[in-house]
């Protein structure tokens, strides 16, 4: 019963450590993409304000967004037309907009 208990704590640190490292990568992506493709007087301030508040379901959506529009030619041979991405990575690309408002 004990070593059951046991291996219940080890599997739920295990899961949360987990979440922690994948929340800390997305963390270190966002700042990533934020730095490569900002024209920001001091690129990290900006980013590490932008970053806390685009949050949540959001948040990948927008990292991938970011990574599209720093590594895409677009036909011009500038940037892609964000009315190209999907969907989703259009919503994270929003998100970035609105929270580069907040941070100037």
């Amino acid at each position: 019963m004990i070593s059951a208990f046991r291996v219940i704590g080890i599997a739920t640190a295990a899961s949360v450590l987990g979440l922690g490292l994948s929340a800390a990568a997305q963390t270190d992506n966002f700042m990533i993409e934020c730095q490569q493709g900002s024209s920001a007087a001091d690129p990290a301030k900006a980013c590490t304000c932008m970053s806390g508040k685009v949050t949540g379901a959001v948040r990948a959506d927008a990292i991938a967004a970011m990574h599209s529009m720093n590594t895409t030619k677009g036909a011009n041979g500038g940037p892609p037309d964000p009315k190209a991405l999907p969907a989703n990575q259009q919503k994270g690309l929003e998100a970035v907009i609105a929270a580069h408002g907040q941070c100037q």
